[in-house]
């Protein structure tokens, strides 16, 4: 490698060298720094809000600028200004007074100030010079807690408290207040002088150390300074309000301008809108005939206006842009006299939107239709619809327009141009409104119809509800009908039940009964073997029949005591003759309505009952259990067996299986006969839950 390789190489590496030593460097001289005396207006005002809780000790030399308080005052030296606080209070400083104070730093509302703990007055002297300031300068905080020197055109006047006045002046197209710590008696004549003041820039500052809104701090009336003098009313011309403001017309900021008119409406607020009697120069290309309309303009009063329609007044005021036209502020009354209404011009939609009668009084041609309304801070907004197109009124007063929606109304106010857009270097209105002079102003063509949309969503909704009301009573009503319908069936059923066990008691038992007395009275006669046997034979049969016929009473009475399924199979096992092994093999089940539980019983029953008659069995198992979907019965015996597919379906005289079918059929159970001849018989039922 060349050394010339090597040099370029190593210019980097002695760049960075260079820049660690020199940042070290900064480093130890800002933390000396940090440790020393703050001893400079700069140094106090820049410290980061951090930094000035940490109670650093200073040590300034200035000269008072401002004195606020006892407990505040405004120091400046050659680099800016702070601000000094004490405790306890002094009233020996002047403006003007050169100071040694010794302290430690605090954050203050907006940038660092002192903590007065020694001052040392060094002297009198002139008080800082002024350093000239515009309205950015202010806006900005630059000279935030210095003299400043401004410049601008008195606006307005008026007492801030008992012993200060608040001094609006204009600087430019901006308006600033100055607060004088003087009353407004003792003032010059200030409204549309240009004025130089010489004054504490200060402002509002809020929660988070942001500068609201700037405002300038004066001792007395000696700092506020006239350098032109206002023009003389009397002596200013009459100005057409088509004339405002145009290029070349006056210098900035406008001086004050003399206007005359009828009075369209005047409003509380100091709102006022005057139709100009003052009419411009006609354009050159204009035709010698042809009327020319004076226009409207816009006015804001500074006091409280005594003006009322119809009255023809002269006005002096400030021209300003504002919307889409040039307006007056800050005006006053010169003189007013009473004459005859004003009256709005027809207007169309088109003309209302164009911007063509700005601030006039105008009355649509075309009636609008009222779609809503609603409160405002200030009176009432009402939304219509005309034509298509959608027009926002607005009502100053406090009670609200008796209208319905739906109404069609003729509408009469001022026409205010609300918005506009820029096409090429041309401004157009973008939208207009109406400013109601009262609800007067509302001409009710003709009422809403009857039904409206609001109207028609209530009784829609009412209707709706007179339908779920009749869907649930009819629902009540039907499961009450079911309810009686169950309770005159169970009623029927216990009725017939209770019949037929009576007529069973009355008729086959009693017969059975004489029958039994009958049997019982042939066996004491003497007898052969044969006979004998017979009769006892007998006498045994018409015994069974006996009880069965009880037993068939009593479960036609006792409707109330089985309730559950395995209580009934209990049940009919206590009643099967002696001698007959009966198995139960019963697992819990879940609760069936008593009517399955009343056909299942009864299977059950005519199984026993064929098992014990026919097939001669000696053993009974009564299997009973459940799956999560099925509950199965099954009846076994070990009698002698029989052809299930031919004697099932029904024998002449023989209807127990056919019972036992339509039972099974009416619950909709499925049963099947399971049996061979000598090896017993079995019924199954399955009953399907769920259902």
């Amino acid at each position: 490698m060349t050394n010339e390789a090597r040099m370029t190489s190593a210019i980097p590496r002695l760049r960075h060298s260079a820049f660690v030593i020199l940042s070290s460097f900064l480093i130890l001289v800002s933390s000396f720094s940090a440790a020393a005396e703050l001893t400079t207006a700069l140094d106090i005002r820049m410290l980061p809000y951090e930094r000035s809780l940490e109670k650093l000790p200073v040590d300034l030399t200035g000269v008072i600028g401002f004195v606020e308080s006892g407990g505040t005052a405004f120091v400046q030296d050659g680099t800016a200004g702070t601000h000094l606080h004490f405790k306890p209070a002094r009233n020996d400083l002047r403006v003007g007074d050169r100071v040694r104070v010794k302290g430690t730093s605090t954050p203050g509302l907006y940038f660092p100030g002192v903590d007065v703990l020694e001052l040392e007055l060094l002297g009198h002297e002139a008080p800082p010079a002024p350093v000239p300031a515009s309205y950015d300068d202010l806006a900005t905080g630059r000279f935030h807690y210095q003299r400043v020197l401004v410049e601008g055109l008195g606006r307005t006047l008026t007492p801030l408290d008992e012993d200060r006045s608040l001094l609006r002046l204009a600087m430019g197209s901006r308006v600033i207040e100055v607060r004088v710590d003087a009353p407004p008696e003792s003032a010059p004549k200030v409204i549309d002088a240009r004025l130089r003041i010489t004054a504490l820039a200060a402002g509002g500052i809020n929660d988070r150390r942001q500068l609201v809104f700037p405002y300038l701090r004066v001792t007395d009336w000696s700092d506020v300074l006239i350098s032109q003098t206002a023009p003389e009313v009397e002596k200013l011309p009459m100005t057409s309000a088509a004339n405002l403001l145009h290029f070349g017309a006056a210098d900035e900021p406008h001086h004050r301008v003399r206007i005359r008119g009828t009075v369209l409406a005047a409003f509380e607020d100091g709102r006022v809108f005057l139709r100009d009697a003052t009419p411009p120069p006609p354009p050159r290309d204009a035709k010698v005939d042809e009327p020319l309309l004076s226009p409207s303009i816009a006015i804001h009063l500074s006091t409280t206006p005594t003006l009322q329609t119809g009255h023809f007044a002269e006005i002096l005021g400030f021209p300003i842009m504002q919307g889409f036209s040039a307006s007056l502020a800050d005006a006053v009354v010169l003189s007013s006299e009473q004459q005859n209404e004003p009256e709005a011009s027809p207007v169309t939609l088109s003309r209302f939107q164009n911007g063509s009668h700005d601030a006039d009084l105008v009355r649509l041609t075309t009636p609008a239709v009222l779609n809503d309304f609603f409160r405002t801070s200030e009176g009432f907004e009402l939304r219509f619809t005309s034509g298509g197109t959608s027009i926002r009124a607005f009502l100053l007063e406090k009670t609200a327009p008796n209208l319905e929606i739906g109404s069609a109304c003729l509408l009469t106010g001022i026409c205010l141009i609300e918005s506009s857009t820029d096409k090429g270097f041309r401004s157009q209105p973008e939208r207009a409104s109406l400013l109601l002079r009262s609800s007067r102003d509302l001409e009710v063509l003709s009422t809403a119809p009857f039904w409206t949309a609001k109207r028609l969503v209530i009784a829609i909704a009412v209707l709706g509800g007179v339908i779920f009301l009749t869907l649930v009573w009819i629902t009540l009503q039907r499961r009450q009908i079911t309810r009686l319908e169950n309770k005159i069936s169970h009623q029927a059923t216990r009725e017939e039940r209770q019949r037929i066990a009576r007529e069973f008691h009355d008729t086959l038992e009693q017969e059975l009964a004489g029958l039994s007395l009958r049997l019982d009275a042939a066996t004491t006669r003497p007898l052969d073997e044969k006979a004998r046997t017979l009769l006892e034979t007998s006498r045994s049969l018409v015994s069974r029949i006996q009880s069965e016929a009880r037993n068939l009473v009593s479960d036609l009475r006792d409707t109330e005591h089985v309730t559950t399924l395995p209580e009934a199979l209990q049940l009919l096992a206590s009643r099967v003759p002696e001698g007959i092994e009966v198995i139960l093999d019963l697992s819990p089940i879940p609760a069936i309505p008593p009517h399955i539980t009343h056909h299942l019983r009864m299977i059950a029953q005519e199984a026993i009952t064929n098992a014990l008659k026919h097939a001669a069995a000696t053993q009974i198992i009564l299997h009973l259990s459940t799956t999560p979907t099925a509950l199965t019965l099954r009846i076994t015996d070990d009698g002698h067996g029989f052809d299930p597919t031919a004697q099932t379906h029904g024998q002449p005289g023989h209807f127990g299986c056919i019972g036992i079918r339509e039972r099974a059929r009416k619950v909709g159970a499925e049963v099947k006969w399971e049996s061979k001849m000598g090896k017993g018989t079995t019924v199954c039922v399955s009953l399907p839950l769920g259902k």
